[in-house]
């Protein structure tokens, strides 16, 4: 079956997932919402999914367009106030959250407050919804649907949220034992940071895109493997479930 390059990023953000993980996603995530669905209901059936609608585990029959709706609260298992998620991210009683950006740089740091001089921005974003703080936390898998060089930049103009700071060992030196970023999944690879200095690090390109296809869209040097790997692609039941779910298409949001 054909997929699109929304349906390839929600399998390999599902995939991110292991089972009896303890999930959180976030606003405006209609790719990490549908991904943390198709890993419950395929490899991961005992994660404990979380999301910005109060409530856990819940199983809607389609997806809503905002990722904080209403919809997302059918056959949920349980109501749960953000505020108590944020007191359980603290405690360490969460794994992983998704984490998009309008900036990333070597070190997996994000930016989601300005572009340009903090005090006169050229353009002000909105901000990060408290991402700063799970992310002293939990792990991050950062997804962006555009790579290209503004987004992948050398160094954030602000970090919002904070990836492993300056690399090697600086969140540990600054007091951050825990958390970090795992993954970067993009709309032409997948990549993750290289174990000793935490630069980002080439993983895989999808189907049809090269490494050189990355490289020439990422504003700084990427570690690279010896071999450069492929993605894998959705199989054709994770793309029925994907498309059955979400009848609207809001999966392709980002790309409009």
């Amino acid at each position: 079956m054909e997929y699109t390059t929304a349906e390839l990023m929600i399998t390999l953000l599902a995939k991110e997932i292991k089972d009896k993980d303890k999930v959180l996603q976030g606003l405006y995530s209609p790719m990490p919402m549908i991904a943390c669905l198709l890993a419950k209901h395929f490899h991961a059936p005992n994660m404990v999914y979380l999301n910005t609608a109060d409530v856990v585990d819940p199983f809607p029959t389609e997806v809503p367009f905002s990722t904080a709706g209403p919809k997302l609260q059918e056959n949920c298992v349980a109501y749960i106030p953000l505020v108590e998620v944020f007191d359980l991210a603290q405690k360490g009683e969460l794994d992983l959250i998704f984490l998009g950006a309008a900036q990333v740089d070597m070190f997996g740091n994000t930016n989601l407050s300005v572009i340009g001089d903090f005090k006169t921005p050229k353009v002000r974003l909105p901000g990060g919804a408290a991402s700063a703080y799970l992310c002293a936390f939990m792990d991050t898998v950062i997804w962006v649907p555009r790579h290209n060089p503004k987004v992948f930049v050398e160094k954030v103009n602000f970090i919002t949220g904070q990836g492993y700071i300056n690399g090697w060992d600086t969140r540990e030196r600054i007091g951050i034992p825990k958390g970090g970023p795992r993954k970067v999944i993009t709309n032409l690879c997948v990549m993750d940071f290289e174990p000793k200095t935490k630069r980002m690090r080439l993983v895989s390109v999808h189907p049809g895109v090269s490494a050189e296809d990355v490289i020439n869209n990422t504003g700084f040097e990427l570690i690279m493997p010896e071999k450069v790997k492929e993605s894998p692609t959705p199989s054709i039941e994770e793309l029925e479930f994907i498309r059955s779910i979400d009848p609207n298409n809001v999966r392709e949001l980002e790309f409009k």
